[in-house]
Parts: structure tokens; sequence; C-alpha cells
């Protein structure tokens, strides 16, 4: 790891986190024009053919190993094969479909828990130890997303009548945990752009018969305009290729924990984005809860960076997360 700390570097991760934020946006602009699964098919095609387009770079670069890795054996296919399934597949079936219902702000906000949803998969099925910090991360984050899901009201809260955007929200962080989980046990055997270029072909693969069954279901696959395709790319290549790449630049220049404090930029952007593009509206409870949110998200990888291992990793794009590790 680098001893100094580069300019470069820091803007590299705030432009990341300015494209993650921009992702909710522009997930927003495409299930406007088509159906959620299209979308996301159309989203993770082009991201698996330029994921793949790196991982050959890299392969036959001047001491590469001169092949394209591959998966050995049915447990490693069925290792990247779960990847896709969890981190793709079901990440961005609630990615999308939630965001048809809800607003970009309110898909931020919810799904920039993922990092402590993370933690506490890894305490149950790893058995890693949860600090305090940690908790206390967890509680706050947790009363944020109440705040935002439930717009404030108690009424809300007491006749369970949520936005259904927020709650199908709700499943993408407990996918990405899923996904970091199993992504630490697939680490060990593949680097994270091979892992994460495998994991979005599977992903595709599952999500391309979802689209057809939809648009047999709903009579159209719909189609995209000029800024429907635009969306599309910053899905593709901005939001999970570049942010990829960027991402795990600043990890191996600064470190994991340094790193992962940038990840509290993305509902600021969103937000921003969500107000300045689409025009939305930005209540109390979305400021309070995302104050919430963030703040306990700050402490709970606060607490997590004081650990000797483990890895910060992307908040719910395409990638793996920790190392043992993500992407």
């Amino acid at each position: 790891m680098e001893a100094h700390h580069p300019v470069k570097t820091y803007l590299k991760l705030i432009l990341t986190t300015c494209f993650w934020g921009g992702t909710f946006v522009a997930a927003k602009l495409a299930v406007q024009e088509a159906p959620p699964f299209y979308s996301a098919t159309c989203r993770f095609t082009v991201a698996a053919l330029v994921l793949f387009v790196l991982v050959a770079r890299e392969a036959y670069k001047p001491g590469g190993e001169g092949r394209i890795p591959y998966p050995k054996g049915w447990r490693q296919i069925l290792g990247l094969f779960s990847l896709g399934l969890t981190g793709i597949f079901f990440y961005n079936a609630c990615f999308f479909t939630g965001l048809k219902w809800t607003t970009a702000a309110n898909g931020s906000l919810v799904v920039a828990i993922n990092p402590l949803v993370t933690a506490l998969f890894s305490a149950l099925l790893l058995k890693e130890r949860i600090r305090p910090l940690q908790a206390a991360g967890f509680f706050l984050s947790f009363i944020g997303v109440v705040t935002v899901v439930s717009r404030g009201s108690l009424e809300v809260l007491r006749g369970l009548t949520f936005n259904p955007g927020d709650v199908i929200l709700l499943g993408a962080p407990l996918s990405w945990a899923l996904y970091s989980v199993l992504g630490k046990k697939m680490l060990g055997q593949f680097s994270p752009l091979v892992a994460t270029a495998y994991a979005t072909l599977f992903g595709t693969a599952l999500l391309l018969p979802a689209a057809l069954i939809e648009a047999a279901r709903v009579g159209t696959t719909g189609g995209f305009s000029g800024i429907g395709w635009l969306a599309i790319l910053q899905l593709a290549l901005l939001g999970t290729v570049l942010g990829f790449v960027w991402w795990y630049e600043g990890v191996k220049t600064i470190g994991p924990g340094p790193s992962a404090i940038f990840i509290n930029l993305v509902p600021v952007f969103a937000l921003i984005f969500g107000v300045l593009i689409l025009h939305e509206q930005v209540a109390w409870p979305q400021l309070a809860g995302g104050a919430l949110v963030i703040t306990g998200v700050l402490t709970g990888t606060a607490a997590a960076s004081a650990a000797p291992k483990g890895q910060a990793s992307p908040p719910g794009e395409a990638a793996l997360v920790k190392p043992a590790r993500q992407g």
C-alpha cells in the first residue's frame, strides 16, 4: 500500500460515490420507460461485456496468466452462480422494482444500510464479532430507515401503510449481505475483477428469462429513449465498471477503512441528483432519517475498520465485498 495519500485517489473515490449516487436516479429514469427486469438485463449485459474485456486485458498483458481465468469444478461454478443469484439477480430485482414505486432519495437511504446488514450477516453466518459501536450503528441506522420508510408518521407505523417501493428496497441490503458473505469465500479463489465478471455473467443469465416472462405478462418490453439509454450506460459503465475499478484503486492506495468513509456520500449525491434531475421533494423525515442512517453507518464502519482484518465494499452496485473480499 502506498504511504502517501494522493489527491487523485480521493477525487476518484468521490467521483465513484457520485456515480453510485447517480445509479438511483438512472434506475428511476430507466423504469419510467421500461419494466424493471428488462432495464436490469440491459444494464448488466453491457456491464458483463465490458468486465470480460477488462479481465482479458489483465490476463494477456505482460506478466499476465496468458488466458482468461475460469471456474474449475462444480464447487467453483456454484459459488460464482450464487454470487450472480444474490448480488446481481435478487439485488437488482429489488433495486429496479423498488425504484419504480419510490423516490431515488428514499431508495438510496434504505440501501445505505448495506455495510451494517453485511456485518450482521457475517456475524450470524461467519461467526464474526460485532463490536458495541457496530451495535450502536445498527440501532441508529434502523431508526433512520424506519423514519424514512414511515415518512416520520406514527400513523403509517400503526397502520403498516408503507410505500411498497420502500418495502421492496429493503430486500436489496439483505441480498447484498448474502452476496458479500458468499463472496468472502470465493475471493480466496478469484480476484475481485474476475469474481465480479462471472457474478455479472450469471446474474445476467438469470435476469434474461425473468425479463422475457415480464414482457409476456405486460405485453411488451417497452423501449428506451435517448435519455433512457444514457441512464442504462450510466448504470453499466459508470456505476458498475468504472466505479468498481476506481473503488479498488482507492482501497489499494489508502486502505479499506478510510475508503469506506466515502460510501456515506452516496445517499447525499442521490438526494442532490433526485432534486436537480427528477425534481423530487425532500421533506424533514428524509433529512432526519438520512442523518441517522449516515451517522449509524459511520459509527459501525469506524468500529469495523478498527479490526485487524476486513474490507469495505461498494454499496450495492456490481461488486463483491470484504476479503476475504468484494466487487
